[in-house]
């Protein structure tokens, strides 16, 4: 019954619509009409000239009206058929987005379950960046930079930052003992490893995507605002934007939680670490934002484990079945 409803409501707003449609162009037609008539000599009647002198007035009024109403239906009804294609195609868009994004994001959890196991890391490390970004707008320094498209693409590509682990082998990249100098040099080609991947993928998409900002973390967020970072030992806002936003929420959920090499710190310790390393391995300003929103990153850290928890009790229980 309720459908029925909906069916006829539309039929209903459809002969409204034809109706308002062609009373409107018939006004228009005989406003033109009279309009020629102050300044004609002679009396002007187009639809006396169509269908001749002897037609009743009343009849061929109506028959205007009719076929306005005709014209009407189909111009309403070639509007309509557009707006749903239109609606459709977005439609379409928005799922194939939300398929890449998804599909992205399974590819960067395939590199983080190598190094740090089942967890919710990435998820933390896009809504970290995403914020400082936020916040970091409202410097007018910053507003040409950082738009809305800035801040939904580093949302999208900061869960790409280390994609390069996955080619570097599992005996270094797993290691509990300290690392020799030879197998940091090996770490530290997880940068361009991942820089590499993106350019390649991105050389096969016409046009701008966030891959462009995705390549810029990967190779640049081991990057430290004193030059003594790697791969290329860049120095202050010679490093990208976006890599020095991504170092700081990276270390702060390094340091915040727990990895096979170590104990998880609390907020308030990570805080005192990071303001340690403003200016030498961090970017002063972007501490100076984290330090604004460190209430905010404390929610979305405590958050995201409650969720690791609950992702985490499945498989805790099928092994204490098996």
């Amino acid at each position: 019954m309720k459908k029925l409803g909906t069916k006829l409501n539309k039929r209903l707003n459809l002969a409204d619509q034809m109706v308002l449609i062609a009373i409107f162009l018939a006004f228009l037609y005989w406003a033109l009409e009279s309009f020629l008539n102050v300044f004609s000599p002679e009396e002007i009647n187009f639809y006396r000239q169509i269908f001749g002198p002897n037609v009743s007035e009343i009849w061929m009024r109506l028959i205007v009206i009719c076929l306005f109403m005709i014209f009407g239906s189909h111009v309403q009804y070639t509007i309509n058929k557009r707006k749903q294609a239109e609606m459709d195609l977005l439609e379409s868009y928005r799922k194939l987005q939300n398929a890449r994004l998804a599909t992205i994001l399974g590819l960067a959890k395939l590199a983080e379950y190598r190094d740090e196991g089942t967890g919710t890391h990435l998820e933390r490390i896009r809504e970290y960046s995403k914020i400082i970004a936020e916040e970091m707008v409202k410097n007018p320094r910053h507003a040409d930079h950082i738009t809305p498209e800035y801040i939904d693409d580093i949302y999208q590509s900061s869960i790409l930052h280390d994609i390069g682990k996955v080619g570097i082998p599992d005996a270094i990249l797993l290691k509990p003992d300290k690392l020799t100098d030879e197998e940091f040099d090996v770490i530290k080609r997880h940068t361009n490893l991942g820089g590499d991947a993106i350019t390649a993928i991105e050389s096969q998409i016409e046009g701008q995507s966030f891959l462009a900002l995705g390549k810029e973390i990967a190779y640049n967020h081991h990057e430290k605002w004193d030059g003594s970072g790697y791969p290329r030992g860049l120095t202050g806002e010679g490093i990208p934007l976006s890599a020095r936003i991504i170092a700081l929420a990276d270390v702060y959920d390094a340091l915040t939680t727990e990895r096979f090499y170590k104990d998880a710190y609390s907020h308030k310790r990570s805080r005192q670490i990071i303001l340690d390393l403003k200016g030498t391995h961090f970017d002063p300003e972007v501490v100076d934002v984290f330090l604004a929103l460190e209430d905010e990153f404390n929610r979305i850290r405590l958050e995201n484990l409650e969720d690791e928890t609950e992702l985490m009790k499945p498989l805790e229980q099928a092994v204490a079945s098996y």
